[in-house]
Order: structure tokens, then sequence, then C-alpha cells
């Protein structure tokens, strides 16, 4: 069973800000490809997130984004990570969803 995020996430939730410039007015395609290369390099130069798969950071950080903007409502994500919510918001207040990934449950959202 996969390791819950905890103290880990910290450095997906600080990185959050130079994936969201990396990605901004990028085509699903092209963010898809940005988000693995920034997933890659953060699984690289941190030996705090060596332990997970690179996959998981791959899935991990859109669905970060998208708490920390408040996309979606509070109850499509994790309690453990419901008080995130909203509370790193885009520029303009932007909400619209980043569907790098949609295997996280949220996505049942957008469906």
């Amino acid at each position: 069973m996969p390791k819950h995020w905890k103290e880990d996430q910290v450095y997906l939730l600080k990185a959050i800000p130079a994936y969201r410039t990396s990605i901004a007015g990028k085509s699903l395609e092209e963010a898809k490809q940005i988000t693995k290369a920034f997933a890659e390099d953060l699984h690289r130069n941190n030996l705090d997130l060596q332990h997970r798969s690179l996959q998981s950071i791959i899935e991990r950080l859109p669905y970060l984004d998208n708490l920390l903007a408040g996309v979606f409502e509070p109850k499509n994500y994790a309690k453990k990570d419901q008080l995130l919510y909203h509370s790193k918001p885009r520029k303009n207040d932007d909400r619209k969803p980043n569907l790098c990934n949609t295997r996280h449950s949220y996505n049942g959202a957008i469906r």
C-alpha cells in the first residue's frame, strides 16, 4: 500500500508556484510533459522524495495545484487535505481545473 503524503508533501507545496508558472498558458499535452519533467526534477534533486515513485509525484502535483487553488468542492479532496483548500489561490483567483492528472478521486467532479 502506498505511503500517505505527510511530511514529504511540504516539498511539493513549496514547488507549486514554480509548477504553476511552468504550465501557465500551455496546452494540456504540453502541461502533461512539463508536469512529468517537473516531477522528475523534484524526485532527482530531493533526497526526501526519492522513496516516492515518480508516478506518485506526477499525480500529486496537479492534485495539489487544484486543491490549493480551490478547484472543485472541498468534499472532493481527502479529508486530511481539506484544510489546504484554496489556501494558495492562483493569479486572478483562476479556478480552471488542472487536468494533467485524471487518476485522483476528485476527478469524479469533472466526469
